[in-house]
């Protein structure tokens, strides 16, 4: 499994810009949907909005 430390660029969907989710993965890279169920998971079903991977500083830990 692969673990990818993402932090948000700017203010999206109700989350301060800095927010920091944490995904793991089976895939090579974390895509839109592993953002997606990581903010609702952490944040509510609003923060989905959030998912697209442009609107995140992506590192893989």
């Amino acid at each position: 499994m692969n673990k990818f430390k993402c932090t948000l660029k700017a203010d999206r969907a109700g989350m301060k810009k800095g927010t920091v989710i944490e995904v793991t993965t089976s895939l090579a890279s974390c895509d839109a949907h592993n953002i997606a169920d990581a903010c609702e998971a952490q944040f509510g079903k609003k923060s989905r909005e959030a998912s697209h991977p442009s609107y995140w500083d992506i590192k893989k830990v």
